[in-house]
């Protein structure tokens, strides 16, 4: 199933190599309290070097499309992400992403490309705000479902491996909380960059795993989360600092980076026990920018 090493993959420190970034390899740590963290088997570890983890030995791309295909989408959503209020939510959570969008670019998008759409609720927020977007998905069930529940026009396939019927450039390239997902990230973004206009924009979101609040109190109280196949299915573990290296080898500038948003989707409605968690993830992006997610807007150079 797990095949090859993190540092053959991607090594994020100095360029050395096209396409790659190179780390020293020799400096690289396990992070047992992270591997304790996600339950982790034994043969699978969490190393560390400064400011980037990642799984070792890593899931081989042929494992993680028959896992999106056969396991990740086709299990079905949780529940609670099923119900009308949890999906309104997410909506309108993307359409504020959308003004943000419309607000680091100058103008609305002409039109806009997302990778890795699942559900296709961020379409249906760009269609809402008159955007002409369109989504990719390795998930072909992903994509049936998006375009029979929405209307929304998922294609599928991978932006690398696959033939796809895409415009020449796009005022955006979206990916919400795909990056991390991507054994050769470096790749995705060269790519996306190419096919981004020349004053067109970026908009990444991602997890900011292990160091933030939440699961720096998991790790205090001994909290472990229960194995599945989904503690896998995150080959990298990015900070700020180590997205915006890896952005810069790929030929963007950071435009605009912070790691709390205060719309930020819970899985619980009850505001008095989401506010306490939002205060303490706002004074942690405050003071070290240490939230539990990173929204980046980059542009081309």
């Amino acid at each position: 199933m797990l095949s090859g090493r993190a540092k053959d993959v991607i090594r994020i420190a100095r360029p050395r190599h096209p396409g790659q970034i190179e780390i020293d390899a020799a400096t690289a740590r396990r992070w047992p309290e992270a591997e304790r963290l996600l339950s982790l088997p034994p043969d699978v570890r969490i190393m560390r070097n400064g400011d980037i983890a990642w799984l070792d030995p890593l899931p081989t791309f042929e494992w993680y499309e028959q896992f999106y295909n056969r396991h990740y989408r086709n299990s079905g959503c949780k529940p609670y992400e099923e119900t009308p209020v949890f999906i309104r939510r997410r909506i309108a959570y993307f359409a504020e992403r959308i003004d943000r969008i419309n607000a680091h670019l100058g103008r609305r998008p002409d039109s806009l490309l997302e990778i890795g759409s699942g559900d296709g609720l961020f379409l249906v927020a760009a269609n809402g705000a008159a955007i002409d977007a369109i989504g990719i998905d390795i998930c072909e069930m992903s994509c049936e479902r998006a375009g029979s529940r929405y209307g929304v026009e998922v294609l599928p396939g991978d932006l690398l491996r696959s033939n796809l019927p895409l415009k020449t450039h796009y005022d955006v390239v979206v990916m919400n909380h795909v990056l991390e997902h991507l054994l050769t990230p470096l790749d995705y973004l060269k790519r996306i960059h190419e096919l981004l206009t020349p004053d067109g924009l970026l908009a990444i979101e991602i997890p900011q795993q292990f160091i933030n609040p939440i699961d720096i109190a998991y790790r205090t109280l001994g909290i472990r989360r229960h194995f599945s196949t989904y503690s896998l299915h995150h080959p990298y573990f990015y900070t700020p600092s180590s997205i915006r290296r890896l952005l810069a080898a790929a030929g963007f500038e950071v435009a605009h980076l912070r790691t709390w948003l205060p719309n930020q989707v819970f899985h619980v409605e009850n505001r008095l026990l989401t506010a306490p968690v939002q205060l303490g993830l706002w004074l942690a992006d405050r003071i070290a920018s240490r939230g539990h997610i990173i929204e980046v807007f980059a542009r081309p150079v």
